[in-house]
């Protein structure tokens, strides 16, 4: 059985509990928008959520972020990391929290999937420190958010879903081939139309589309496309190092091109990962999965 984008666009527009994204982020969007928001506004919108405020303060006075005073406030939060930090770190929070919770037996090993997301997230952080590029955190929330498709096939196409995922382990296919074996569409048009739907940055939603075939399309600015190569390597280069979501079919490679476009070399990626592979059952605790 195979699947066309438009029926899976009109099977998931039938869906009314696909989540959406919290009021908190969608409020955050609007300010910032508006261009004239000032730090005040911004934090007291964090603050109302107080589950989500309560998280990001929790995640800023961890390790991770090495801050050297012990942040009690969001306003002070965003006074030291910044505004992008902490909108990056709502967001990402928001996401997670729509798809923590799932009750349905499964093939599926969530928590190896958490783990290759946030493999992927500090590995395309780093990649983004290793080459000097401006606001890292940019490339982890990218790389949070990369493989949302997967989530969308697991919990609203979950019997297509299993198909794909034994199709993968008979077959010895790669994840990505047996999708478009069995669906027809692949996990990255499902997250880019979520993402779309909830008017995430287009810098988010290309990487979601285009993170297996990186210099095949292309971002709004070079910015953009540098984003989409880092995430692209992290993905790659975690699975590779065994931070995988529990399927897997041989070594995976580099896309042509990505990179150089980088400018940084295999050795560079790795030394990188040597940490991503210590740090990140860390992060994931941090992150209360």
């Amino acid at each position: 059985m195979t699947i066309s984008i438009e029926e899976m666009r009109e099977r998931l527009e039938a869906i009314e509990a696909l989540p959406t994204l919290p009021i908190v982020v969608q409020q955050i969007q609007k300010l910032i928008a508006n261009g004239n928001a000032t730090m005040s506004q911004i934090a007291t919108v964090v603050a109302r959520d107080q589950a989500t405020s309560a998280r990001v303060i929790r995640l800023i006075n961890s390790a991770f972020y090495g801050v050297r005073s012990r942040v009690t406030s969001i306003q002070q939060a965003i006074i030291m990391l910044g505004l992008n930090t902490v909108k990056n770190l709502v967001t990402g929070i928001a996401v997670v929290r729509a798809f923590e919770q799932n009750n349905q037996p499964s093939l599926f090993d969530r928590e190896k999937f958490w783990l290759h997301t946030f493999g992927c997230a500090m590995g395309a952080k780093a990649l983004a420190v290793r080459i000097r590029r401006g606001e890292p955190e940019d490339f982890f929330l990218a790389g949070l958010l990369h493989d949302l498709g997967i989530l969308i096939l697991d919990q609203y196409f979950h019997r297509e879903f299993v198909e794909v995922l034994q199709a993968c382990v008979a077959r010895r296919i790669p994840y990505i081939e047996a999708e478009r074996a069995v669906l027809g569409i692949t996990h990255c048009e499902a997250g880019e139309f979520l993402a779309r739907r909830w008017k995430m940055p287009e810098v988010l939603i290309d990487t979601i589309r285009l993170h297996h075939a990186p210099l095949s399309g292309n971002g709004d600015n070079a910015a953009d496309r540098t984003v989409i190569a880092a995430v692209h390597v992290s993905n790659v280069t975690a699975n590779n190092a065994g931070i995988h979501m529990g399927i897997r079919s041989g070594e995976q490679g580099y896309f042509p091109g990505a990179l150089r476009s980088l400018e940084i070399t295999v050795d560079e990626v790795q030394e990188e990962f040597d940490t991503v592979r210590k740090e990140v059952g860390n992060l994931m605790r941090e992150w209360g999965i």
